[in-house]
């Protein structure tokens, strides 16, 4: 697409921010049951082609171990074989674990950034792993999960561009609208938060901080369908012909629908079986961002290719 049809993503994402301002919670049900699991399937689609030849197998294997030990837990909550305290204690220990899986890079950096590296990527799972057994553990998985709405600007390729701009400036600014918003929501006041359906990370934060929940809310979910936009529609444009299309995508499409029908048929208990899959791709971008800050960049797109449509 050329013209003003490449940038119909902007007033897109103006109504999003419309409508979580007015129905946030509405909102938030139908974009997680809708778009939930095909942004985790499309980001696995263009952040493999990105990273795989950056990173080498035996961090691949580490983090596939992490990955599928946390899938474990959480299909075990699902089952109802342990309780919450338990799963998030697994949450937090299975990504110190990924963390950890990064360490092996350490010799290829050179001395000024490993010194840098180690201590973050020993002092964070240390961190992680004291925590695991603590109720403090729940606000930390919070706040992991309010960050992650915004991983994509850690992830954009420093070349990678959203038509004729850089993605990273453009990415910046617009996760930078939410935040503008729950500025102002604080500032000037905003309807609750409270009610059983809501983003499972305002629950910790509506017992401790109900002014800053209540706040949240909208921000959040206008952050988190952002993201969805960001994964789904910008970024594989943004990266160019690195950006092969969905693989499979009438079994992708098809697993998703089926998804789609559970939401409408118990929503609690597919939002929980969802957080399976949502758990495994936000755990794999925390140590991706760690070795991209560390210089380990993803691949270079091709400059031909770069304009989104």
């Amino acid at each position: 697409m050329k013209g003003w049809q490449q940038h119909l993503w902007l007033p897109c994402a103006a109504a999003l921010g419309v409508l979580a301002l007015w129905q946030p919670a509405a909102l938030y049900l139908v974009a997680l049951a809708v778009f939930g699991l095909p942004h985790v399937m499309w980001e696995m689609a263009w952040v493999w082609p990105l990273w795989r030849d950056r990173v080498p197998r035996f961090v691949w294997v580490g983090l596939l171990a992490a990955l599928l030990l946390q899938a474990s837990a959480r299909l075990a909550l699902w089952f109802g074989r342990i309780d919450a305290p338990t799963a998030a204690a697994c949450d937090a220990a299975t990504l110190a674990l990924a963390l950890l899986a990064t360490l092996g890079l350490a010799p290829r950096l050179s001395a000024r950034s490993r010194l840098l590296f180690v201590a973050v990527a020993l002092s964070v799972p240390i961190a992680l792993l004291w925590l695991a057994d603590t109720p403090q553990v729940l606000g930390l998985l919070a706040l992991l999960a309010i960050a992650h709405n915004f991983t994509p600007v850690a992830l954009a390729p420093a070349h990678a561009r959203i038509g004729a701009w850089p993605a990273r400036p453009v990415l910046m600014a617009l996760f930078g609208a939410p935040l503008l918003l729950f500025a102002a929501l604080m500032l000037f006041g905003a309807p609750s938060a409270s009610g059983p359906m809501r983003p499972a990370e305002l629950c910790w934060l509506q017992q401790h901080a109900p002014a800053w929940a209540d706040a949240m809310l909208p921000a959040l979910v206008w952050a988190q369908c952002l993201h969805y936009l960001s994964v789904i529609h910008l970024m594989p444009r943004a990266i160019g012909s690195t950006w092969r299309g969905m693989p499979l995508r009438p079994l992708v499409l098809g697993v998703s629908a089926a998804l789609l029908a559970y939401f409408i048929a118990d929503y609690p208990a597919a939002r929980g079986l969802y957080a399976v899959a949502a758990g495994m791709h936000a755990w794999l971008e925390w140590p991706l961002i760690l070795l991209a800050l560390a210089g380990f960049a993803s691949r270079v797109p091709d400059d031909r290719a770069m304009v989104a449509s």
